[in-house]
């Protein structure tokens, strides 16, 4: 890998040699301060006068500041201050002064030297420090100073520090009591990006300040919109407290009605939290008015099954779908009750009822019209697959290739002739099968379905074509693995490892940053990686890279921000906007956290290549990103799941916070999948367990013990984890790759049946 410095130099120099703008002082920050990151004892030994005193103390306090020490970054900007204490240099001293304070929680210290930096900053920078200085400003108590500066950056162009300045100017006038100005900037914010995340926050601030401007109808919807929003989260838990306060002081005070409990249990039953949901059903019930009884039983049915009480959610459903006079209602227990009898291994049963939802057009309470409308389909869907689900052969063969010739334009036609075409495999019946794969040779499935032409074919000729068709066709897929390790097989070729000394890189080819915005942003961000500011860095790369503008510099910004040790943007750059080349590979699959993952890995005994391709398919490397149902972080861990490991391995969680920390999620993560291997004995129910849980995994091992890895993967129920074992086992390969390990994937080998162990 090359250094910063090369980076730096190939990428940078075009907009370096720009006249104007102020690029030459840019260039001049990042010559002085990013190349001083790289250690050098020469560097030391070489500081016997003021200017090579500054650029040591410049270069160490960047280090330190980017490392998180920032009392050490303090001591180092201090001593570079003292070695030049005029002009441009002393100002560049006073800028990591200025940092290092404000990072260390001093601000009314930092105010003085980042004012001073301020005066001499290079244009990339201005809004930043605008920022950074009303921060400071801020906390000092000194809201009115730090409005203009706030004024300034949210005027800048496109950029991180522009959109933080936005919504921190409102918040700002609101402190000094500029309602009228504030009010609207909160609105405006609020119809361009109601999913930011300073969005509730913003709803809070907002109510509170229409009650103040007499506004008392518009501050009690407000506050009710983020009580129904964030049912989960501290600002919905404000919006309650505000509202209490109100009616403790002011008759007419706004309160929640049924209709906003029932919406506030939706939202927690979607964000995986169903005993949430059935507590805030019960008050729902109770409100006044209260909310529609059967609408109020069919969430309670699916809260139910959510949290796997299954007798419980069909006794709900029952009656519901009988009696209600409301034909959602009906369609809504009817999915339920398909649901519940499936699990209960009715399938007969089972089928009808989704038959019934699928008859219906009825708009289900509480759904999305997207969604309702598609159930229809997803439930003829599913009375077809039942029968596959249930083995039985014959009907399933039959029932799923007449939804695709019912359906051909359903997105799930494809699937349907998938799974007929399986069911004749499963039966015997090899030439149906391999018409029934040959028919989707030419579509989305191409590269699965010459897979198994390949197991199916009649002589080793026939075999070796259709694999190296799937070969082709698959890239760095499941399939294409599978196809290769066939091939290998056949041809009595055994894969070695590359040698352990690497042929040193290529260098980098330059790439031309065209003039405007986009590059503008990029130097922005290289210059505030130069300072060690690597969290004002990134949030400039992740702007830069959600915006349709970050297409022309994807590569660049790609390789600065996989610089500043960040996994998630290179990777997002790279499947969104470049795609699968040799120079993309290692951002395709990154690794994260270094030497965090082999450590943790070695810890636990499994594959730390394993570890990274779990977390690439379970968060692409996002540490606080957090699913609908509930799991957070790296590895998507569930915080019941994760407490209960922190206990067993001797580290109770404090709170809800370290499962955004990427070191203690892949900690707990990587334990969890080690116990999960040690009851399985095998890496793939390891994984179906890990994505589906234990029990139905340990259900799926038990009934198909002894079938080769390629047909058990292909007989799991949840089509979600089938898709997940095939994503995480095949890039696992990838990461072996690259790393000079041989293939590790045998199709052929028997998947055994479990043993004891973790059950959570």
């Amino acid at each position: 890998m090359a250094s910063l410095p090369q980076f730096l130099s190939v990428y940078l120099r075009p907009a370096a040699r720009r006249p104007g703008g102020g690029r030459g002082g840019a260039a001049l920050l990042l010559a002085a301060s990013v190349a001083l990151l790289q250690p050098s004892p020469a560097r030391a030994a070489a500081a016997r006068e003021p200017l090579s005193d500054w650029l040591v103390g410049l270069g160490d306090a960047a280090a330190a500041l980017d490392r998180g020490d920032p009392a050490g970054s303090l001591a180092a900007a201090r001593r570079a201050g003292a070695a030049l204490s005029r002009g441009a240099p002393a100002s560049r001293a006073a800028l990591a002064e200025g940092l290092a304070l404000l990072t260390a929680g001093r601000a009314a210290e930092a105010v003085e030297p980042l004012t001073e930096a301020r005066r001499a900053a290079p244009a990339p920078l201005a809004p930043h420090l605008d920022l950074a200085l009303a921060r400071a400003l801020v906390a000092a108590g000194r809201p009115i100073d730090a409005v203009p500066l706030l004024a300034a950056a949210a005027r800048a162009g496109p950029g991180g520090a522009q959109r933080e300045a936005r919504w921190l100017e409102a918040d700002a006038l609101l402190a000094v009591g500029l309602l009228k100005e504030a009010a609207p900037r909160l609105e405006a914010l609020l119809r361009e990006a109601p999913d930011d995340p300073h969005a509730p926050g913003a709803r809070l601030a907002l109510a509170a300040a229409e009650r103040m401007l007499g506004r008392e109808r518009r501050a009690a919807e407000r506050y009710r919109e983020v009580a129904r929003a964030e049912p989960d989260r501290p600002e919905g838990a404000e919006a309650l407290a505000a509202m209490a306060r109100w009616r403790s002081s002011a008759a007419g005070a706004p309160t929640l009605s049924g209709a906003d409990r029932l919406a506030r249990a939706d939202r927690l039953l979607s964000r995986g939290r169903p005993a949430a949901a059935l507590d805030e059903l019960r008050a729902a019930a109770a409100a006044a008015p209260p909310a529609p009884p059967d609408q109020v039983s069919l969430l309670e049915a699916q809260a139910l099954l959510s949290a796997g009480r299954h007798a419980e959610a069909e006794a709900a459903a029952r009656p519901l779908e009988a009696r209600s006079a409301d034909a959602g209602v009906r369609r809504g227990a009817a999915w339920v009750l398909a649901k519940t009898a499936s699990r209960a291994g009715r399938p007969e049963e089972s089928v009808g009822w989704y038959q019934k939802v699928a008859a219906s057009g009825a708009a289900i309470p509480g759904l999305p019209e997207r969604r309702w409308r598609d159930l229809g389909d997803e439930a003829a869907y599913l009375a077809a697959w039942l029968w596959f689900d249930a083995g039985a052969w014959p009907r399933a063969a039959a029932a799923l290739e007449g939804f695709a010739r019912a359906r051909p334009a359903s997105p799930r036609a494809d699937d349907a002739r998938w799974f007929a075409a399986w069911a004749r495999f499963r039966q015997g019946d090899r030439k149906g099968a391999a018409r029934a794969f040959a028919r989707l040779s030419g579509g989305a499935l191409a590269e699965g379905a010459w897979y198994w032409q390949g197991r199916l074919a009649a002589s080793p000729a026939e075999a070796r074509r259709a694999y190296r068709r799937a070969v082709e066709l698959g890239g760095d897929g499941w399939y294409a693995a599978l196809a290769g390790a066939r091939l290998r097989a056949l041809e009595g070729t055994v894969e070695k490892a590359a040698p352990a000394a690497a042929a040193p890189p290529a260098p980098l080819s330059p790439l031309e940053l065209r003039p405007g915005p986009a590059a503008d942003q990029l130097h922005a961000a290289a210059a505030l990686l130069g300072l060690g500011w690597r969290s004002a860095a990134l949030a400039e790369l992740d702007d830069l890279s959600r915006r349709g503008a970050a297409r022309p510099v994807a590569a660049p910004l790609a390789e600065l921000a996989a610089f500043a040790g960040d996994a998630e943007r290179p990777f997002r750059a790279a499947r969104d906007l470049l795609g699968a080349t040799p120079r993309t590979l290692r951002w395709l699959y990154p690794t994260p956290l270094g030497e965090v993952v082999p450590a943790r890995a070695a810890e636990a005994g499994v594959d730390p290549d394993l570890v990274r391709a779990v977390i690439r398919r379970e968060s692409a490397f996002q540490p606080s990103i957090r699913s609908g149902a509930g799991a957070e972080g790296l590895m998507q861990l569930v915080p019941a799941t994760a407490g209960r490991l922190a206990t067993l391995a001797g580290a109770p969680r404090q709170g809800g916070g370290p499962l955004e920390d990427g070191a203690q999620n892949v900690a707990l993560g990587t334990h969890y999948l080690a116990l999960l291997v040690d009851r399985f004995g095998d890496e793939a129910p390891a994984l179906a367990a890990y994505n589906a849980g234990p029990r139905p995994a340990a259900a799926w091992s038990r009934d198909r013990a002894g079938l080769p890895l390629d047909e058990w993967v292909e007989a799991i129920p949840y089509r979600e984890t089938r898709a997940y074992l095939k994503a995480v086992l095949s890039a696992r390969e990838v990461y072996r790759r690259l790393g000079g390990l041989p293939p590790d994937l045998d199709p052929a080998r028997p998947v055994g049946a479990p043993g004891d162990g973790v059950a959570f």
